[in-house]
């Protein structure tokens, strides 16, 4: 696909996902190698390598040297294919001779040697930039040879794969490159590159794909910069992250530390393969050098255990490495550099090594995870190893903003690859009062049965900027600062509207208040491709346990920013009202309490809501306003099992216009931007156009407002709205009138009584990861109806699970298939749900 080089990402992205065929869209991030060049003061030792003994390599090779059947796969910037430490351990692919024909039909042209998938040709040979053949060395060189050096790997070979781009025209293609080693028969990865960025769900699953559904140990570098932080793709799942060390063990100057790191090795000073000819060695530093020797150390593993899989290999190396924590060097680092140094021999020949790991995780209300929340976290736990007794699961904090209430578990006896959950013994925390905005809490979990100890770390972030409602039929997630659904086009924020576990509904929504054509205050699209910033949360959104008018009830306040050029601002209180109980299970109330908080009077203001609706297909909606109910209403041109629309409870003089792609000349037209004075003539001039899309269906949003009354400094006006979504124009017009009428209650203060605070949970699947057996939680609408469940597996294909009537549980028992990504689909009146599975052996 290609796209206007004028576009910006977002406009790119809202109208993939408009389609209803991509799951998501992120950007490809540039990658760049992880090389550390030498200066003088650099501790290296020219011409020797000292790290084999380091990490127990002569030892270990008395176990194993692996085999040429191992192949591990060097994703960099290429290879020197005639270096004489190389040239002879190339895995090469002889059903594909050069010839000019695809003759094993791979869809790769004569990739006899390897592939440069970043320059789409079949050299994979290094360019000026040396990393890969100096990467290849440690790993890879041939062993007992009489010239050079030894790979840790000692007989397996290398699959050289080119992912950074030589010329202009090609580009970085690493996860790319996953997919073609995994495909390829590569039983461990190497990746000595990333970035401290953001984690990416294509990235994750293309890990995943390698790892879970072709049993390849993934390897990856956990950075060189001299801080904690999150690197990718080391800090991805199912990765091993490893850190660099010293010829001392301790921590590399000026490498990264985390508590994502699972293991370290010697990355200052490593000797190596080099590119300048064919003889060439040299020294380098970097996590770059470190993480080859735990990629040799892999393919032994793989040659001594061929049972073990590729999370089990992984496992006994992270948990026999050697313990760093006692040298005062790396005091300042205790549980930040992995489980210790690497030792290869301990990893080829412990006898009974125990690794249990926390392998999923979620909280049974997110919500709860503002200031004063009860928080409870449920888990499931895998034990890759040997057999453990007399388990103990304990979780602490050092985070004074989060109290463990209930912090241990007890599993007791679990077997090699056997799960258990403690689903029926929750941990349970308490948020403090005080807690910050979106303040990061780290988390460990201890393990322990009296002789085997290890420790895990997870990150729970209190006190969100904002608050999804989950006690009916509607799930909104609102921000602090006056957005619907997601942080304007951020969607990383939010979880969008759902309606009964359907796919999102609304693409973007938020508050405007319009002062003028030249001064109106939002958090959305502009006519610049981006979001306006207006509007700044004084408070986050918190949620107010036993409210005495909603089952949830959710309050905070922003302000609108004043600048030079703009005068007029509110202080706005924004609440958040949703209701368990028929009638009001399909609706939720926003209500804004506008005050003045300039020194003047402001009039000819308006209130409004935004909302970009995409219902089923973006492309086919039409939108209409209703005047009985003063309700904007849109819904899909043909399937009609679904209605959505904002209604204006509150009595100030209503408006409403229908905005599509393909205004005509005259009218608002958003297919450039959205502009100031564009947004104002939508609030301001009332019931103005009252339809969109009805000439076969478009991508249709509108704005549907209020007038504010005069205010004179310190004065308030009120005005609120409520989401509706139905699944007919009856059900949207009945619940409209539920709305209004439980609006009207709560400002004529008629509710006395404290409803319970009750949950209505999405679709849960249990233990996922599983081992074959899983169980499935339904939400209450989809207890109520019949429910058919599909089984796809990752090539799309198909298979019926069977029909059930009236269940809150149904269990599945997948052990006769093998490992891998598959989804479960649940097919019911409500809707069409699908949730993701995976199986690992």
């Amino acid at each position: 696909m290609q796209y206007n080089k004028d576009q910006s990402f977002a406009q790119v992205k809202k109208q993939l996902l408009e389609t209803g065929l991509v799951e998501y869209v992120e950007p490809l991030y540039q990658y760049e190698p992880l090389h550390v060049p030498n200066d003088p003061k650099a501790d290296s030792t020219t011409g020797s390598q000292n790290y084999l003994k380091l990490i127990k390599a002569f030892q270990a090779w008395e176990v194993s040297k692996s085999d040429t059947s191992v192949v591990i796969g060097i994703l960099d910037t290429g290879v020197r294919l005639t270096h004489e430490d190389l040239k002879n351990k190339l895995k090469y692919n002889y059903e594909d001779p050069i010839d000019g024909i695809d003759n094993d039909g791979d869809g790769f042209v004569d990739n006899f040697h390897g592939w440069d998938l970043a320059d789409n040709d079949n050299d994979p040979t290094a360019d000026a930039n040396g990393h890969g053949t100096f990467v290849t060395g440690i790993a890879a060189a041939q062993a007992d040879n009489g010239v050079g050096m030894a790979g840790v790997g000692y007989h397996a070979k290398f699959l050289p794969l080119k992912v950074f781009a030589s010329g202009t025209g090609g580009s970085f293609k690493g996860y790319e490159a996953i997919v073609y080693a995994a495909d390829h028969g590569c039983k461990v990865i190497n990746l000595s590159w990333g970035a401290a960025s953001f984690a990416s769900a294509f990235e994750q699953d293309v890990i995943n794909y390698a790892v879970i559904n072709q049993d390849v140990v993934i390897v990856a570098a956990a950075g060189n910069t001299n801080n904690e932080l999150d690197f990718y793709p080391a800090s991805y799942q199912n990765v091993v992250s490893v850190g660099a060390l010293d010829k001392n063990d301790v921590k590399g100057g000026s490498h990264t530390y985390s508590y994502n790191i699972d293991l370290g090795a010697m990355g200052v000073g490593v000797y190596s393969t080099a590119n300048a000819s064919d003889t060439n060695y040299n020294s380098g530093t970097g996590s770059s050098y470190a993480c080859p020797m735990v990629a040799g150390a892999a393919a032994l593993l793989r040659s001594q255990f061929p049972s073990l899989s590729a999370l089990q290999i992984a496992e006994r190396l992270r948990a026999t490495a050697d313990d760093i924590y006692s040298i005062a060097g790396n005091a300042t680092y205790i549980e930040k550099l992995g489980k210790g140094r690497l030792n290869i021999y301990k990893a080829l020949t412990e006898a009974t090594p125990i690794s249990v790991r926390l392998k999923s995780w979620d909280l049974i209300s997110t919500s709860e995870l503002g200031p004063g929340g009860d928080v409870s976290l449920i888990g499931t736990f895998v034990n890759y190893l040997s057999p453990v007794s007399g388990l103990t699961v304990s979780v602490t904090s050092s985070s004074e903003y989060l109290q463990i209430e209930q912090g241990t578990f007890t599993p007791g006896t679990l077997g090699t690859m056997a799960s258990v959950s403690n689903e029926a013994t929750p941990f349970k925390f308490k948020v403090a009062l005080n807690t910050p905005a979106n303040t990061p809490v780290t988390v460990r979990l201890g393990f322990s049965n009296g002789t085997y100890t290890d420790y895990q770390y997870i990150t729970l972030v209190l006190n969100q900027n904002f608050l999804t409602t989950d006690v009916n039929n509607l799930a909104v997630s609102v921000m602090s600062t006056g957005n619907i659904g997601y942080n304007g086009l951020n969607y990383s924020q939010g979880k969008g509207v759902v309606y009964k576990g359907s796919a999102a509904l609304l693409a973007e929504g938020g508050l405007l208040i319009g002062y003028s054509p030249t001064q109106v205050s939002d958090n959305i699209r502009n006519e610049k491709g981006s979001t306006d910033r207006d509007f700044y949360a004084v408070t986050n959104l918190q949620r107010k346990r036993n409210a005495p008018y909603a089952d949830f009830y959710g309050s905070n306040v922003m302000e609108d920013s004043l600048t030079a050029t703009k005068t007029k601002s509110l202080s706005i209180q924004q609440n958040v009202y949703a209701w368990a109980n028929t009638p009001n299970r399909d609706f939720v109330v926003l209500e804004f309490i506008l005050k003045n908080r300039t020194n003047d009077s402001i009039s000819n203001a308006y209130a409004g809501l935004f909302a970009d609706w995409d219902i089923i297909s973006a492309a086919k909606n039409v939108a209409e306003w209703d005047n009985s109910s003063r309700m904007g209403i849109i819904r899909h041109k043909s399937d009609t099992s679904v209605w959505a629309g904002i209604q204006l409870l509150t009595k100030g003089a209503p408006g409403f216009y229908a905005l599509d792609n393909t205004t005509g000349t005259g009218l608002i037209n958003t297919t450039d931007g959205f502009s100031t004075k564009e947004k104002y003539q939508a609030l301001s001039g009332g019931i103005q156009r009252d339809s969109a899309g009805f000439d076969g269906g478009k991508d249709v949003y509108y704005i549907i407002s209020s007038a504010i009354k005069k205010l004179a400094p310190l004065q308030s006006d009120t005005v609120a709205f409520a989401l509706v979504v139905g699944q007919s124009r009856a059900e949207m017009k009945k619940s409209a009138s539920a709305a209004l009428q439980r609006y009207n209650q709560i400002q004529g203060g008629t509710v006395t009584a404290t409803p319970s605070l009750t949950e209505v949970k999405a679709i849960a699947v249990y233990p996922n990861p599983s081992q074959g057996k899983v169980t499935v939680a339904l939400p209450t609408a989809m207890q109520q109806t019949a429910v058919t469940v599909q089984l796809v597996d990752s090539k799309g294909q198909v298979t019926s699970q069977g029909s059930y009537q009236r269940k809150d549980k149904i269990d599945f028992d997948f052990s006769h298939l093998s490992s891998g990504m598959y989804f479960l689909r649940f097919v019911s009146s409500t809707g069409v749900v699908t949730h993701k599975l995976m199986l690992s052996k």
